[in-house]
């Protein structure tokens, strides 16, 4: 039976314009057993369905839900009164029945529902579901939509999401869900709807009309019958609509609800987040004024999707007009517990606004404690203009709040900007009595603060003076202290922060940081953090020295693991990983792999989940699988507002990325980006040796020298060769063409890189070969015709000098085919590369 109603047709236009639309929607809508509309009042959630099931053409049962219906004999009876219209012989059985409120019952209702069901299609309605709240009345639409036969569709409508036992439904993509989202209509619509009833909307006031209504039928449906009794939208029917509308609420809503509830729905317009965590936080212990806001759901209502209340943005606006029914305690009460809530959940905007309101720069400033180093530049820039607008007699009682103004400028990249900052501050309190806790506490952390601007200064400056500020800080502690969460350094992409390829930079550098530690021990408890010693190991291994790099890394990664630095330990573990590959060591490349794993466990390692993913990013870009590198890194270079910035580190895998997959003409544009700007020492040398890769690999080879040229120049005061090496058998390559060529580069060096980086190919292919064994990866191997020829007569035993006689090749020729045919096999030697081609029935 179709419910009758006038909402539909031309003259009411609640919903004719968006109907096709919606039709469509619903049609896709029926290939699943239960449709869901949920919206507040005034949407057209009935009209769309009524309108939809009357062009479907197909038996319906529409059942209008009202408050009686909790009472489960009320509610039966007119379901069989609804069922009798379309399926008289299932009625009158049912009728019998009784309510099935037992399990014996459900059992009898769902086997009369499949006896008698039709097999043609049929759709039944529950309109109006928020009315019923009776357990009971609840549990019978849950076992009935459970067991519903092939062809019947029901649609729930309701104003707050129905309070059922569906998760298998929706985890088996059986429900189909229509909000206020698609019930709204579109900017099109609207001007469809206007033009039909002959009124002339300009573009601007449909602008402004859209902007006014988000599309809500209800206030589009007032606007247009009013507007050809008016000379205008603005300054005219905008003001009355809102004016009629928050009457029409004042009436319906306001004046028929409580006044705790009142005050209650008062206080969540002071606030964007409506999550029922934190709006049960406001209510306390007042469970009733949950239940009391959750019936008044005309527009308001609970989305358990997302564990939020939703309230309508012109109900919202109606109560901040009454926010001045707020006390000045019930207001700073609403701030503080919805602060404390953002920041809890990571909404830090959000909090730092709720707190300034409030002026509780304490918690502002307890936001940053424990946070990362690096805050996220939106945070940053947020935080600065808070405290750029913070009265300045603020500064001078609340503690740490000056190093968060220097924490927030410099996460902008303004280095010398905040290091003014800096200064100002520390001429500010330097004269404070020296036994003054606040002094010490606040010259300390701008010190600290100040230090770290000298470090990423060091990438521009060539100057390592940043001890000098660590040292200012020892001095106003008169005893060492636990530092907790206070300070949490975070590595940038390097431990050695240099710009300069000046010969000895990096050593001046990792010696600043050694007497940095130095101080930083005298003034904190247990502050050794292995960081000079993996400094001393990454420059080792930059320079190809494993042998000394080894060690140092190893100690450096020991004392990490003693005092929990996570991010030292992850990193020191990358350069294992980077040695082992190195090594043509697949067990200890997965064991660093592993280590990195279990080190993620740790919660106050802020940038785990980044640092993990550039690891593994490499990794599967070296085993030539980029497409398994994690999706974010395959997106385009990333905005940064200083090179040591963790946007940075990410560029630095999203150009490998690039490279693996040929993206040249992206991954050269951000090359030429980099070198307009400051850059650290040895990612600008790997991004250089890219560039001369690129060019040889599109054949531009006179290009391709002369970017070599420039990554040489760059790296050879520091004697650093490992990004030339780690290029494999593209840089064999292309220092095979070099070697050629007249020019800067020594024919020693280029040699040397040459026999080394074919070296790291073979290795490479090796550890790929491994892991595709080990991950059962299918490998087709493509060795050419001759390569085969020359691997059988390897494994009859002949020798080089055998095979050259009897194949007509030169002993030259017959050594480059068998490194290749290692390479392609990922084999150590001759016995390796013979069982390998065994297992793949290459060789017999």
């Amino acid at each position: 039976m179709l419910k009758t109603t006038q909402k539909t047709g031309t003259k009411n236009g609640d919903f004719y314009f968006k109907r096709d639309r919606l039709n469509r929607l619903f049609t896709e809508a029926m290939k699943h057993p239960l449709i869901i509309v949920c919206a507040g009042a005034g949407y057209g959630k009935t009209t769309a369905v009524h309108d939809f099931v009357q062009e479907y053409q197909t038996p319906t049962l529409w059942m209008q839900l009202s408050e009686r219906d909790n009472v489960g004999g009320r509610f039966w009876e007119n379901f069989i009164h609804s069922m009798m219209q379309i399926n008289a012989p299932f009625a009158a059985s049912i009728k019998k029945l009784g309510f099935p409120d037992t399990t014996e019952k459900l059992k009898q209702f769902h086997n009369y529902l499949h006896v008698h069901a039709d097999k043609k299609r049929q759709i039944i309605v529950f309109d109006d579901c928020h009315y019923i709240e009776n357990p009971v009345v609840i549990r019978f639409v849950e076992e009935a939509i459970r067991n519903l036969p092939v062809g019947i569709t029901l649609f729930l409508i309701s104003r707050s999401t129905p309070r059922l036992n569906i998760a298998s439904l929706i985890s088996s993509d059986q429900i189909f869900n229509i909000s206020e989202n698609e019930l709204l209509f579109t900017d099109s619509e609207i001007a469809q709807y206007f033009l039909v009833q002959d009124i002339s909307l300009q573009p601007d006031n449909l602008h402004k009309l859209m902007q006014d209504t988000e599309g809500w039928a209800f206030a589009i449906n007032y606007v247009a019958r009013s507007y050809k009794k008016a000379p205008g939208y603005e300054g005219y029917l905008r003001n009355a609509m809102k004016s009629n509308i928050f009457r029409f609420m004042e009436t319906e809503v306001w004046n028929v609800t409580s006044e705790k509830l009142q005050i209650f729905l008062v206080q969540l317009s002071l606030i964007d987040h409506l999550s029922v965590e934190l709006i049960a936080l406001l209510a306390g212990t007042n469970e009733e004024l949950i239940d009391e806001l959750e019936r008044k759901n005309a527009y308001i209502r609970r989305d358990c999707y997302i564990n939020a209340f939703l309230i309508h943005p012109l109900f919202l606006e109606f109560l901040a007009t009454k926010q001045n029914l707020l006390s000045q305690e019930q207001r700073h009460e609403t701030y503080t517990i919805a602060g404390r809530w953002c920041n809890l959940n990571g909404f830090k905007i959000d909090a730092l606004s709720y707190y300034e309101k409030i002026e509780d720069y304490k918690s502002i400033v307890n936001v940053f404690i424990g946070s990362p180093t690096q805050t996220p530049y939106d945070i940053a820039c947020y935080t600065a203009a808070i405290l750029d607008r913070t009265p300045q007699h603020i500064f001078d009682s609340v503690t740490y709040l000056a190093s968060v103004h220097l924490r927030a400028i410099t996460c902008q990249g303004l280095l010398e900007e905040a290091e003014k900052k800096a200064a100002y501050y520390e001429a500010r309190y330097i004269d404070l009595p020296k036994e003054d806790l606040f002094r010490m506490s606040t010259l300390s952390s701008i010190y600290y603060c100040w230090a770290i601007v000298r470090v990423l200064m060091c990438a521009k400056n060539d100057i390592y003076d940043f001890d000098l500020y660590f040292e200012k800080l020892s001095q106003c502690c008169a005893v060492p202290v636990d530092p907790g969460d206070l300070i949490t350094r975070t590595p940038g992409p390097w431990i050695c922060a240099v710009g300069s390829s000046r010969k000895g930079a990096p050593e001046d550098f990792i010696n600043a940081v050694m007497r940095s530690g130095e101080h930083l021990s005298r003034c904190f408890l247990a502050f050794e953090t292995g960081e000079d010693s993996l400094g001393w190991g990454e420059l080792k291994f930059y320079q190809g020295d494993i042998q000394a790099a080894e060690p140092a890394i190893a100690g450096g990664l020991s004392r990490a693991r003693e005092m929990k630095r996570s991010e030292i330990v992850h990193r020191a573990l990358f350069y294992t990983l980077r040695i082992a590959v190195l090594q043509g060591n697949y067990e200890k490349a997965e064991q660093a792999l592993k280590d990195m794993k279990i080190n993620m466990d740790d919660n106050k390692y802020f940038n785990r989940f980044i640092d993990y993913d550039i690891s593994m990013c490499w990794y599967k870009c070296m085993l030539g699988m980029p497409e398994k590198s994690p999706d974010w890194l395959k997106e385009n270079f990333s905005l940064y507002a200083y090179a040591g910035f963790i946007e940075n580190y990410a560029n630095q895998m999203k150009a490998r990325y690039c490279y693996i997959t040929r993206n040249y003409s992206l991954l050269l544009s951000y090359i030429n980006d980099m070198k307009q700007r400051e850059s650290y020492l040895f990612g600008r040398i790997e991004m250089l040796v890219l560039e001369a890769c690129i060019h040889y690999k599109m054949k531009k080879k006179e290009k391709a020298y002369y970017a070599l040229e420039e990554a040489y120049e760059t790296a050879s005061p520091n004697g650093i060769i490992m990004p030339f090496i780690e290029l494999g058998k593209d840089m064999r390559t292309l220092t095979a063409f070099a070697l050629k060529k007249t020019g800067k580069i020594p024919k020693l060096w280029l040699e040397n890189i040459n026999r080394k980086s074919a070296s790291y190919a073979k290795r490479q292919t090796h550890i790929t070969a491994k892991y595709k064994r080990t991950a059962g990866v299918a490998d087709g191997i493509a060795i050419s015709p001759r390569e085969k020829e020359i691997l059988k007569d390897l494994s009859h035993g002949l020798s080089r000098a055998e095979i050259a006689s009897s194949r007509g090749l030169s002993i030259n020729t017959v050594k480059m085919m068998i490194n290749n045919i290692y390479m392609k096999l990922g084999a150590e030697n001759l016995a390796d590369a013979i069982r390998i081609a065994a297992e793949h029935k290459i060789v017999y």
